[in-house]
């Protein structure tokens, strides 16, 4: 058998989660925690290990050598990822851990990547959780500025600083979590993500993962508890995703789409309890919880069985199941008896709970309760649907199918026997792991209790109500079920429905999505316009009165200078001259408002577009471009308008401005702390030293970029007339350019300048070099290539940031030696102009003379 790992090597494996949910269970029994790793925490790590350790035996017999030898490392690490989630303190860390997980979510689902398919599912399904996280990441910040600390620990225990002004904090925090839990109408990933394979569906998507969401709101449901806006949102969202969820799974063929659906509804249901502030509520989503994770991890592995051993998903091709397969059909008639809520199973108390949870909020629950009722009904039929085909005999001649390998079904039946096992156990229950978890997530002692009969009351009869309404619909519904799929899949009647949405969908698609650059930029540009002129047409005439000097006018000028041939001139060529005066223009303006560093960088970037923008032209090769008349007009009232809409804006930007709290701090700190009178460019190489950092970094990947693209394209030399008068002045003026960036760099410390304009000046003056004796000659003069400039830059600037660890200082903290400048800002500083060098040298070399 081409399997791994093989049997005497597959326990290895399986070692780290027995030992992981040990150490995670050892504390219920010796009731002893310290914060983070309290009761919570240590329930869903062993959902996760005791999961994680079902699916490691699992996966063994499912994969084959090589996809083993794939998946198996991306579920380490995805297992460790989680326990880092559910065991961190310092809020970094946490997100740290929390971003982990979206990324091994990409990986896994994105297992098979060889299908475009795949990949989109993959890409969706780690835009939405990513977005998620910077949601999470804000809040996270927001509560450690308000409590003074990064220790979760900590934020916790001051819940009286969040009792005011919580909208945006329960926003964000609710928004977290229902991407990762996939709420509406962030649900969709969840489906999506079945592209992955089955082992890691039933481990990311069914059990663990998507509960991230989960844990997170009871995490934080001590400082939000019983706010209006907090159980409003849980609630409602968690209400319209449990019963949509339920009534889409209806109409799926395929085994694991059909799962994933009623996943995503039951993670409704876990925000509807999370919402509820009642004792009731809290039981019901341990035993809901607890019950969630064995069962639907339990169908998955039965559905990769199903897999396996008939080829196919397809919810027809089970018919006759409990024959060929039995031990199969029989963990999957266990579980579905644990999802709708079957007496003397775990489910069948997260239910009862969650039914009287609902009736205590009265009035504004009734709608509620309806859902809820709803929901268990759809559930029934669900669950009928499947057991009608598995029990129905199919008496076409076909192969003999047998049961799955051991090591498939018995971690399936196994996980099915827990959740209905465990129900017999109550009273340990209660006191060794109930108890201690809602005391945590309350972080008060909490006295619950686990019953599984409590006698007559309003909770059972509404039980009793959702049955026999499941009854009734099952036989109901059961008979029209493949008319209602064929009309809600758009199999055949409603395709002739959607044809005018869609042709409608293409028209508008084709008008606003044309590839023209200028269609868009109007369509960005139409709601500045009725912003700006309303206030505009706000303000009082005299406020349009010129009030400032009488030397800006000429910037002002020469930037309709340059919008002239932008406006009419056909020529690439004059269009990018026409850009580059507007460029210099605002360079003057920054000039003439003092902001001399912005000025000379202003200047230099627009130097260095103009020469890449020439060198671009010339290797596309591009022919004029006609325009009509009318459309010169219609681009110049819009280039008129936009110039005074931009000017309102201004005006209304500056009228609105507020007093900074950062400047004066800047500008206090600079000289001492920093050592240096320039404060923008201290900022750059000292405070904000790691923001520097990244950004030479995607400079020097977009000059590597340009190198590879243009590695093997044909190189046809620049024809240029040859000159001793121009020849004559760049052997002047290239060591007086090379000496005037070095001085440049030199002062950008206490004076206008720096690491990046000086840089700049030396690449402007070798790019020029280059174009008139040719880029070898250029090269000579660097010694090396601009790559490994590129590489040396960011070297430098790197260890600048590492130094200060030697002497146990966060990293990038500035180090000095001696009283003058000398340090490691300034080492930083030569880094930022090595790197710029080569970026700017890199891509105008790769550039010159290239022909596509």
């Amino acid at each position: 058998m081409n399997r791994l790992p093989p049997v005497v090597w597959r326990p290895l494996f399986l070692v780290p989660y027995a030992l992981a949910f040990i150490e995670s269970f050892k504390p219920f029994i010796e009731q002893s925690w310290e914060f983070p790793r309290d009761a919570l925490s240590d329930f869903f790590a062993c959902i996760v290990m005791g999961v994680g350790f079902c699916v490691s035996l699992y996966a063994g017999s499912y994969f084959s050598k090589e996809d083993a030898r794939k998946f198996y490392p991306l579920l380490f690490f995805f297992t460790g990822s989680m326990l880092g989630v559910l065991w961190a303190d310092h809020v970094f860390a946490l997100f740290t851990f929390w971003e982990a997980t979206s990324l091994c979510s990409f990986l896994l689902i994105a297992f098979k990547y060889q299908d475009l398919d795949v990949r989109m599912k993959a890409r969706q399904a780690l835009i939405v959780n990513t977005a998620g996280g910077l949601s999470l990441l804000t809040a996270l910040l927001i509560m450690a500025d308000r409590v003074g600390s990064y220790s979760l620990s900590v934020i916790l225990q001051q819940a009286d600083l969040f009792s005011v002004d919580n909208t945006f904090l329960i926003l964000l925090v609710a928004f977290a979590a229902m991407t990762k839990s996939a709420q509406f109408p962030l649900h969709f990933w969840l489906p999506n993500a079945m592209k992955a394979p089955t082992p890691a569906s039933c481990y990311l998507h069914s059990a663990t993962m998507v509960k991230l969401g989960v844990f997170l709101l009871a995490r934080f449901s001590p400082l939000f508890e019983g706010e209006t806006l907090w159980v409003t949102t849980l609630c409602v969202v968690g209400a319209i995703t449990l019963i949509w969820g339920l009534f889409v799974s209806l109409v799926k063929t395929d085994l694991k789409l059909l799962f994933a659906w009623t996943t995503v509804s039951s993670l409704g249901a876990l925000f509807i309890l999370i919402g509820l502030p009642f004792s009731y509520s809290w039981k019901s989503f341990f035993s809901y919880l607890f019950a969630h994770s064995c069962y639907k991890a339990s169908l998955f592995l039965c559905v990769g069985n199903i897999d396996k051993q008939i080829g196919t998903r397809d919810i027809y091709s089970i018919t006759d199941l409990i024959r060929r397969m039995p031990i199969t059909s029989a963990a999957i008639v266990l579980s579905l008896g644990s999802m709708i809520g079957l007496p003397f199973s775990l489910g069948f108390l997260g239910k009862e709970y969650l039914l009287q949870s609902a009736l205590l909020l009265k009035g504004p629950g009734s709608l509620l309760i309806a859902v809820l009722v709803c929901s268990s009904a759809l559930s029934i039929v669900v669950a009928y649907r499947l057991l009608k085909l598995m029990f129905k005999r199919d008496r076409r001649p076909g192969k003999v199918l047998r049961e799955a390998p051991v090591a498939m079904w018995l971690p399936a039946l196994f996980l099915s026997l827990v959740g209905w096992v465990v129900s017999f156990f109550l009273g340990p229950l209660n006191e060794y792991v109930l108890i201690p978890v809602v005391s945590s997530i309350l972080l008060q002692e909490m006295d619950l209790k686990l019953q599984m009969w409590t006698g007559f009351n309003a909770g059972i009869g509404l039980s009793i109500i959702s049955a026999a309404l499941g009854v009734l619909l099952s036989w109901a519904v059961a008979r029209h079920l493949t008319r209602v799929e064929m009309w809600l899949r758009f199999d055949r009647s409603v395709k002739n429905r959607i044809d005018l949405v869609y042709k409608f969908a293409s028209r508008l698609t084709s008008s606003l999505q044309n590839g023209r650059l200028s269609v868009y930029m109007l369509w960005l540009l139409l709601p500045v316009f009725a912003v700006s002129f309303y206030f505009l047409f706000q303000l009082q005439i005299d406020s349009w009165r010129w009030t400032g000097s009488w030397i800006e006018i000429f910037p002002m000028l020469m930037i309709f200078c340059g919008l002239v041939p932008l406006v009419k001139s056909s020529s690439n060529f004059t269009q990018v001259m026409g850009l580059g005066i507007v460029g210099y223009a605002v360079g003057l303006i920054f000039l003439n408002a003092a902001a001399t560093d912005l000025a000379m960088t202003q200047i230099a970037v627009e130097t260095v577009a103009l020469l890449v923008f020439i060198l671009v032209l010339d290797l596309l090769r591009q022919q004029p471009l006609v325009l009509s008349r009318g459309y010169q007009w219609g681009r110049g009232l819009v280039s008129v308008i936009s110039f005074f809409a931009v000017l309102g804006i201004g005006s209304l930007i500056h009228n609105g401005k507020v007093p900074s709290q950062i400047t004066p701090f800047f500008m206090e700190k600079a000289p001492t702390v920093g050592r240096g009178e320039n404060v923008v460019n201290v900022i750059l190489v000292d405070f904000r030293a790691l923001d520097t950092m990244g950004e030479i970094t995607v400079l020097g990947i977009v000059a590597l970029g340009a190198y590879f693209l243009f590695l093997n394209q044909k190189k046809v030399p620049m024809r240029l007339r040859e000159s001793i008068i121009i020849k004559k002045a760049m052997a002047i003026f290239l060591p007086l350019f090379v000496l005037v960036s070095l001085y440049v760099l030199y002062r950008g410390h206490n004076q206008p300048g720096g690491g990046f304009v000086g840089g700049l000046i030396f690449a402007i003056a070798l790019a020029f070099y280059a174009l008139i004796h040719g880029a070898k000659s250029a090269e000579r003069i660097l010694v090396i290539k601009p790559i490994y400039w590129i590489g040396a830059g960011i070297f430098l600037a790197l260890l600048a940031g590492l130094y200060p660890l030697a002497y146990s200082n966060p990293y990038f903290t500035a180090q000095w030696w001696g009283e003058g400048g000398l340090g490691t800002p300034l080492i930083f500083d030569i880094g930022v102009f090595v790197t710029v060098v080569g970026v700017v040298s890199q891509l105008s070399f790769s550039l010159k003379g290239r022909r596509l």
